[in-house]
């Protein structure tokens, strides 16, 4: 779409990270005086990257939105009242007050985004996100305008599909509950030869998820004795996670069982699985704040890790 190209991501499912791109050519005209934007330019590379993943499509009811608005002009009214302000004639209050109503049920959306740091293009393709390359520019300037624009539609987009996908799971949910079909922790840790029964989503799973993990699926995966097995194992896992909005997550764990199953004594693959089991449960469970420090620890860990191996 106008010259946009995206080298990484699926559009129909969003992660919710994203980052804009573009070449900047020298601009011959501002090759003497320089411009603002030249701190934000680096190695030819502009760049814009935006974090949408911790929005909420959960928003407060019509009715409370609307009931907070009256109240506010209620009090404006009396306030004016005791002032001794009288309203314009042609001042008609419930008219004022439906055009309120409409105004407070329009969404903003915010754009917390910012210039990206990158000196190479590789460095920006390795990056989990949706990427999007705009094209070359003469001098940063329309670059800018281009790239500050973008993250406006994306989140947009994101926000459109963060709200499908929750009517989709309400759907899913009512139809579960009137078939009976929900299934909780104790169910699924009788020994069967499938990880999970044919269909069975996170939707219609109401138990201790951190218990499943630890108890049924992580033994299970690890069990297997081919690879043929596990590789056949792990779509379920994948499927029954659908659901689960951080899909690198699930990457993380899969790839973390299968350093174990490869490399038992691995310190570093037994604590990133650790680590994505309890950051998984977090985000099952609503608690954002607790996510993002398991988040952080698994970079750091990562991090530490990786520094003590080459030195």
């Amino acid at each position: 779409m106008l010259g946009i190209e995206q080298k990484k991501g699926n559009d129909d499912n969003l992660c919710g990270r994203m980052i804009a791109y573009a070449k900047i050519l020298p601009n011959p005209d501002e090759r003497d005086s320089g411009t603002p934007f030249d701190d934000m330019i680096k190695n030819g590379l502009l760049a814009l990257e935006g974090d949408f993943r911790m929005f909420s499509p959960r928003v407060p009811s019509k009715k409370a939105i609307d009931r907070a608005v009256d109240d506010k002009l209620n009090d404006m009214l009396e306030s004016m009242q005791a002032d001794g302000v009288e309203l314009p004639p042609d001042m008609d209050v419930e008219q004022m007050r439906e055009r309120l109503h409409e105004l407070s049920s329009m969404e903003v959306i915010p754009i917390p985004a910012k210039i990206g740091n990158f000196t190479r293009e590789e460095d920006i393709l390795a990056e989990d996100a949706d990427i999007y390359y705009i094209g070359e520019f003469i001098g940063a300037g329309q670059a800018h305008f281009c790239l500050t624009t973008l993250p406006i539609y994306y989140q947009a987009r994101f926000r459109e599909q963060a709200r499908k996908k929750e009517m989709d799971f309400l759907n899913e949910a009512l139809t579960q509950i009137e078939s009976g079909e929900f299934m909780d922790t104790e169910d699924l840790q009788n020994d069967t030869e499938e990880l999970f029964p044919k269909g069975l989503t996170l939707n219609t799973f109401v138990g201790d998820l951190g218990k499943l993990l630890n108890v049924r699926v992580i033994p299970f995966l690890l069990a297997l004795e081919t690879d043929a097995q596990y590789d056949e194992q792990i779509k379920l896992f994948y499927d029954f996670m659908k659901g689960y909005p951080a899909k690198a997550d699930i990457k993380l764990i899969d790839l973390a069982i299968r350093d174990l199953r490869n490399q038992k004594d691995s310190a570093l693959a037994r604590r990133i699985l650790e680590l994505g089991c309890q950051k998984i449960d977090a985000i099952y469970n609503e608690d954002t704040q607790k996510a993002n420090e398991i988040a952080e620890e698994i970079v750091k860990f990562a991090k530490d890790k990786s520094s003590g191996e080459q030195s």
